[in-house]
């Protein structure tokens, strides 16, 4: 049995009797498939529940709806053609023209024409990928469930998946867009009718999860979807470990949509603290973390400013000579409360921020300065080694203000040396290796951080313009209490010698592991032995002991 079809509901306001008479006259060839209601003004039908029903309204410029009052398409009606063609209306009739196929031609107009505008709003949005909500439309999707309820039974989840931007860069979009496909599939399995979900952005995505029913069902199904996501994924053959990080935040009473979110998105920088899959469930200590943390970062974009920072430098000894031969930069920030901060303290605040590559370009400026000072004291030219982050790495105005900050300060590029982490090499080794040609060219050279702290291959470092290998202190710090530190460090040295690589030791605190790596004929050492990191006043002074210093290190 066939379902009745409604007849189209047309709303006609107008004072005089004639426009009703028109009206009806040529809608009788319709038959029951439009129905006419006449009013005298919008506000008379306005309260009426059933004007949630679609429709169309006929109105004459007098009695016309203020702008926001009606939802519904408009036709305007006149008594004679209007000189200008009229505005934020669906169409428009004049009554000498009025004839059943005009207005048969308006009608269709009008509802292909919100046909269109329903489709359009659809896809603005809608995820063309996934078919689900997109950041536009989670807005709408929020805002509706938080008017629906006051708030109440609502747990809002932001969704981060943690190295997404890596798997899509190794396999490429298209992959990556199938690799979405699976994850969202996932993320549906683990939801309910009652739920939505939508995606924020390329690897983030949002939760709308009904708790009217249990409170707790958020924790459940957040600890369902960690699980599900952590399984592996198989692209092309491939098969892929991503991590995600999932933040809760539940709706308060009429505590609006921007809290919410803000709180989720806590939760989800929370969970980011943990590897793997995890989430974690917004509560006010967090969020004073947080706002501690955004404090921070507050502060340190005035210390930037404020030239509140400074370099302080631990030598390099030459283990062959027993002089010093190379500095390493390392950024202190005297806070006004906090005293002396390390960098532990603050980098990776600026990791987080984006404030280290400003941070970074001050490093090297500064660094360039002191290097000139040390040159107008006489001392003689040392490496000055810098650490510099990926993400500095990766910004194009790297080459040309490093080019401008050494033609300034006239230094010769040759000293200069930039350090890199092993995970930094290993991210991007095409963009690396062209990036660092590129400075190459300039005459600086390259050191390797934390040597055995990532997974790199020796294989892999000998097509990187690569001079120094720096070995991380953890290996050094326990070569005299354990066998395998020792074999280890002494097997480091000779594979990257094998690679015409030299060698720098970090972390040397006593004479016993600076004898042991002066028999495994490393290159240079570094540490709290040599010197503690010295503001450039007191370097200067201990360059100036340079000879002595170095004759009582080689003979311990």
């Amino acid at each position: 049995m066939s379902t009745p079809v409604e007849p189209l509901r047309l709303l006609l306001l107008a004072d005089s009797p004639e426009w009703p008479a028109s009206l009806r006259e040529c809608l009788a060839p319709l038959g029951d498939a439009a129905v006419l209601d006449c009013a005298s003004s919008w506000g008379a039908v306005g309260h009426q529940a059933d004007l949630a029903i679609p429709g169309i309204l006929f109105t004459t410029e007098a009695l016309q709806p203020a702008a926001g009052q009606c939802n519904w398409p408009t036709v305007l009606l006149f008594d004679t053609e209007p000189e200008e063609e009229p505005v934020g209306v669906s169409d428009w009739l004049v009554r000498d023209a009025l004839t059943p196929q005009a207005l048969r031609r308006c009608l269709r107009h009008v509802r292909e024409r919100g046909v269109l505008e329903t489709t359009l709003n659809r896809l603005a949005e809608q995820d063309p990928l996934t078919g689900i909500a997109n950041r536009q439309g989670f807005q709408t999707l929020l805002a509706a469930r938080l008017a629906e309820f006051d708030g109440r039974g609502l747990a809002l989840g932001h969704l981060d998946l943690d190295n997404f931007r890596r798997a899509n860069d190794a396999l490429g979009h298209q992959a990556g867009d199938r690799l979405i496909l699976q994850v969202v599939a996932r993320l549906k399995s683990q939801l309910e009718a009652c739920d939505q979900l939508a995606r924020l952005g390329s690897d983030e995505f949002a939760l709308l999860i009904d708790t009217r029913r249990a409170p707790e069902r958020a924790e459940s199904i957040a600890e369902r979807i960690t699980e599900a996501l952590s399984e592996p994924y198989w692209v092309d053959g491939e098969s892929l470990l991503i991590g995600c990080s999932l933040g809760i935040a539940y709706a308060r009473l009429n505590g609006g949509a921007d809290p919410l979110m803000w709180h989720a998105h806590i939760a989800m920088q929370q969970a980011k603290g943990t590897q793997g899959c995890t989430f974690h469930v917004f509560n006010e200590r967090i969020n004073r973390n947080a706002r501690s943390l955004a404090d921070l970062e507050s502060e340190l974009r005035r210390a930037l400013r404020r030239d509140e920072l400074e370099l302080h430098y631990q030598p390099r000894l030459c283990l062959n000579t027993g002089h010093i031969l190379g500095l390493e930069a390392l950024v202190r920030w005297r806070h006004a409360e906090r005293g002396l901060l390390p960098p532990s303290e603050f980098v990776p605040l600026a990791e987080q921020s984006g404030l280290i590559v400003p941070l970074g370009y001050w490093v090297i400026a500064r660094a360039l300065r002191d290097m000139q000072a040390l040159r107008e004291k006489g001392v003689p030219p040392l490496h000055m080694a810098i650490n510099l982050s990926f993400r500095q790495f990766q910004d194009n105005q790297l080459l040309a203000t490093l080019s401008r900050l050494i033609a300034d300060r006239g230094i010769d590029a040759q000293w200069l040396e930039f350090e890199l982490t092993e995970t930094a090499v290993m991210r991007r080794s095409d963009l690396v290796k062209q990036t660092m040609d590129a400075l190459g060219r300039l005459g600086v050279r390259f050191s390797l951080d934390d040597f055995g702290t990532g997974f790199s291959s020796f294989v892999h470092l000998n097509s990187l313009p690569i001079t120094l290998l720096k070995i991380d202190k953890s290996f050094v710090g326990e070569m005299e209490q354990r066998e395998e530190n020792r074999k280890l460090v002494h097997a480091m040295i000779n594979l990257a010698h094998n690679l015409s690589l030299e060698v720098v030791a970090e972390g040397v605190e006593t004479p016993e592991q600076l004898a042991l790596l002066r028999s495994f004929n490393c290159d240079q050492a570094q540490g709290f032995l040599i010197s503690h990191p010295l503001a450039l006043p007191e370097l200067m002074e201990y360059l100036a002991m340079d000879q002595s210093k170095g004759i009582a290190l080689q003979s311990q």
